[in-house]
């Protein structure tokens, strides 16, 4: 049964961090949960691109953040209720691999949330997860970080 998220007040639901939420996926994310009346925090390695100077976002506030660091992602993630993270990578470039961006970091993020008090983790890809996958495509990583069991870990009771 789907959670009816009307029926409690978004003070009793806290604050609401997304990680990439300025990427294509992750600005809607933000969109979404503001037009639903949620306080959000978008982390993001740019957040100068959050909303726009002609129209900011009320009821959002912006944190300086890469997943790969774990210092600017536990700051991110202080006082959060939940997490979002819609962080991607489709062409890897130096330290930006698939498995530090999909499997490392989105453990980062997960165990960071745990042990931060987070509540609630949501984890959002849009590159597939097939462990069947060749070790250097995005599909590969997808599915070390599935098999890993990294969010079981870091997130189960």
């Amino acid at each position: 049964m789907a959670e009816d998220l009307t029926y409690n007040t978004v003070s009793q639901r806290g604050l609401i961090t997304v990680f990439g939420g300025t990427g294509f996926l992750g600005r809607r994310i933000v969109r979404h949960l503001l037009d639903h009346g949620f306080q959000v925090r978008t982390a993001s390695r740019h957040p100068e691109r959050v909303g726009s100077r002609s129209r900011p976002d009320p009821g959002s506030e912006t944190a300086k953040a890469d997943i790969r660091d774990e210092p600017t992602v536990a700051a991110a993630l202080f006082g959060s209720y939940g997490v979002v993270n819609a962080v991607s990578l489709y062409v890897e470039r130096g330290r930006a691999t698939f498995d530090a961006v999909h499997v490392e970091a989105a453990a980062r993020v997960a165990r960071l949330a745990r042990e931060g008090g987070v509540e609630r983790l949501i984890h959002v890809s849009g590159i597939g997860a097939d462990p069947a996958s060749s070790r250097t495509s995005p599909r590969a990583a997808g599915g070390r970080l599935r098999s890993s069991g990294a969010f079981l870990d870091h997130m189960s009771a």
